[in-house]
């Protein structure tokens, strides 16, 4: 039997596995036979086995399996082709599917599935776990040739390509809750006890239901184990802000995931777990927001022509759709608010409604670099400061300066939670940085972790204090400060 494996490599630490296991999933082995040659490939993601299987029964399994296969098939003709798609699954047996080319009738494989009924086949632990055994097949990663064999990740992908906005939005949320975040708890659960916020997190992460309302805010933000497990990993290895991220995501808070998103991913290392998980959502968010954006665009399209009420109508159906657009809810007050205006309900200086919706839209999105009305000097300040966050970034070379840049607005914005994950990366890969680690326990402290100092020596009341002129300072010698001043 020849083994190959199709999956994306993926590796989070070294691992020590039993040395079959490690054969049997690295590298290439051929088994001598009689009859056909069997070849297995593993389509699941095999860098997850420590959380997601019992190895030895499991690879037992694997080997009834073989032989069922190896038995039922020993007299077929040379010429013929089997491929049999084996899921393994968290409860319940198996799900066995049999293809051929040329197609035989039912009752060839009849034989073979009731032998497979009978066994006794391990669950994963997690997430479904598909495998593919072929018969007299020379290309083991795309055997082709078999009417109706579609890969499991890829009947994933076309199901979420084919389905409509709605649909995207609970398919993300479902693959966050359900295939993602158990792995990632698990994970984080079982490392080392010399690693206690990690571990802890990662308890209360697979204690936890996300495909329910959770509170992402106590568990992340507040949350002393989280902010410990952040200083605790290794650099690269962004598992436990990615782990946030998802369970964002969980929650259907794309827009806020996706302001993560964009920073983590700069820092993460591509051969982790947490990075493939993170590139895979990426390219679904990418279609979500390709979607997302082209109906809202339709509702601008209607606004720059007058249309109000059409306008209106296109983005609350958007909202119906993914209710955590802050552009949407944006531009549903921009249409509403003109709307009042044309018909005299509202003079155009009044921006009371925009005090009530700017609530939703920073809800949505804290860092949506908009915003409408400034009463005072502070609003001033804070107005230019949200605008200022589209001015990051546009510099490869300068993406580490950046990276402290946006978490000194998040800071001005009382964004503390974002601020003090990019204050963190700051400290760590700019050693030159001298005030990011202060600023970055400044932040846990307003996010109620209030803890995560004790981890540090330092008279930290005599810095906050500190951290709090600077700020001021900054802000009453602005220029958007002082206008209001004049």
């Amino acid at each position: 039997m020849l083994l190959t494996s199709a999956t994306h490599p993926m590796k989070m630490r070294p691992v020590l596995l039993p040395v079959f296991f490690a054969v049997l999933l690295c590298s290439p082995t051929v088994f001598a036979q009689n009859g056909p040659e069997v070849t297995l490939t593993l389509l699941g993601n095999d860098n997850i086995a420590e959380v997601n299987i019992e190895q030895e029964s499991f690879i037992k399994s694997i080997g009834l399996l073989k032989d069922v296969t190896e038995k039922e098939f020993k007299n077929i003709d040379e010429n013929q082709k089997v491929a049999i798609l084996a899921v393994f699954h968290k409860a319940g047996k198996p799900t066995i599917e049999v293809y051929s080319n040329p197609e035989m009738p039912v009752e060839e494989s009849a034989g073979f599935l009731k032998a497979v009924n009978s066994l006794k086949l391990e669950n994963t632990k997690l997430v479904d776990f598909p495998i593919l055994f072929t018969l007299n097949v020379k290309d083991t990663i795309d055997p082709g040739g078999f009417k109706g064999l579609v890969f499991p990740s890829d009947r994933v992908k076309k199901t979420y390509k084919d389905a409509d906005l709605k649909q995207k939005y609970e398919l993300n949320k479902q693959y966050a809750a359900n295939e993602v975040l158990p792995v990632l708890g698990s994970f984080a659960a079982i490392v080392d006890d010399k690693f206690p916020g990690v571990k802890n997190f990662g308890k209360q992460v697979t204690e936890t239901d996300f495909s329910k309302e959770a509170d992402v805010k106590s568990m992340t933000d507040e949350n002393y184990n989280y902010w410990r497990a952040t200083l605790e990993m290794s650099i690269g290895n962004q598992l436990i802000p990615v782990t946030k991220i998802f369970m964002l995501i969980s929650q259907g808070e794309f827009d806020y995931a996706m302001r993560y998103m964009e920073i983590i991913s700069i820092f993460s290392d591509p051969k982790s777990i947490p990075d493939a998980y993170l590139e895979e959502l990426m390219a679904r968010l990418k279609i979500f927001n390709k979607e997302l954006n082209a109906e809202i665009k339709k509702g601008v399209s209607e606004h720059d022509k007058g249309n109000y009420e059409q306008a209106i109508e296109v983005y609350n159906a958007v909202l119906g759709e993914y209710p955590n657009s802050a552009w949407a809810n944006y531009e549903l007050y921009f249409s509403q608010n003109a709307l009042d205006v044309k018909n005299n309900k509202r003079t155009t200086a009044d921006r009371s409604d925009w005090d009530k919706a700017k609530l939703k839209v920073y809800k949505n999105n804290p860092l949506y670099s908009l915003d409408i009305r400034a009463n005072n000097g502070k609003e001033g300040y804070l107005l230019f400061r949200r605008q200022s966050i589209s001015e990051l970034f546009k510099k490869n070379e300068e993406r580490i300066t950046d990276v402290y840049k946006y978490a000194d607005i998040a800071f001005d914005l009382g964004v503390y939670d974002f601020a003090a994950q990019l204050f963190w990366l700051s400290s760590v890969y700019d050693k030159d940085n001298k005030q990011a680690l202060n600023k970055f326990l400044y932040c846990t402290e307003k996010t109620g972790a209030k803890d995560v100092k004790t981890i540090f020596k330092g008279d930290f009341e005599k810095e906050f204090k500190k951290i709090e002129k600077e700020k001021e300072k900054e802000m009453t010698e602005s220029a958007f400060y002082k206008a209001f001043k004049n």
